[in-house]
């Protein structure tokens, strides 16, 4: 519901920042296909908000330097009920040190895909991160104006909407 960065254009193309927990010990390159599709497609994700997306297909899958990337297309529902298929590409990066991972994913119709296809592969490709740094500040209701106190969010224990024990 609430993302810190996303952009929709006028034919139904979008893309938005998602960042998913790793499982302990484990990197990016660890990961399968997956992990990375139970995040962007879960019913607490961006495509969830009416109900898990459906016909979920992994279509291609790179790794090329730190940069994993896959595409992948699907069905979403929409507010009144209807399956709206879309194309998907999913970037994603591991920054030095961190324990979670970071995804830009960009998507578009399926009826306007081809047309998108070149625009929305040249951002997700371009996906980059320049320098992290540690904090101290903890993912609670009342270091974030988006939490249930303020009719947003309800807190939860984990930072991730997986389940990180099926990996």
């Amino acid at each position: 519901m609430f993302y810190d960065v996303e952009v929709k254009g006028k034919a139904g193309d979008s893309a938005f920042m998602q960042v998913a927990a790793l499982p302990e010990g484990k990197t990016i390159s660890d990961m399968t296909d997956k992990f990375f599709t139970k995040a962007v497609f879960s019913t607490e994700g961006r495509f969830g908000a009416y109900g898990a997306a459906t016909d979920i297909r992994v279509l291609k899958s790179d790794i090329e330097k730190n940069l994993r990337m896959f595409e992948v297309t699907f069905s979403a529902l929409s507010p009144g009920g209807a399956e709206a298929p879309r194309h998907a590409i999913v970037s994603a990066l591991q920054p030095e040190g961190a324990t979670d991972v970071v995804m830009l994913v960009s998507s578009s119709t399926s009826g306007v895909w081809k047309k998108n296809e070149p625009a929305l592969r040249a951002m997700a490709s371009s996906l980059r991160i320049a320098s992290v740094r540690p904090t101290s500040i903890k993912r609670k209701s009342k270091s974030d104006y988006r939490f249930e106190d303020q009719g947003g969010l309800n807190e939860r224990t984990t930072d991730s909407v997986i389940n990180l024990g099926d990996f």
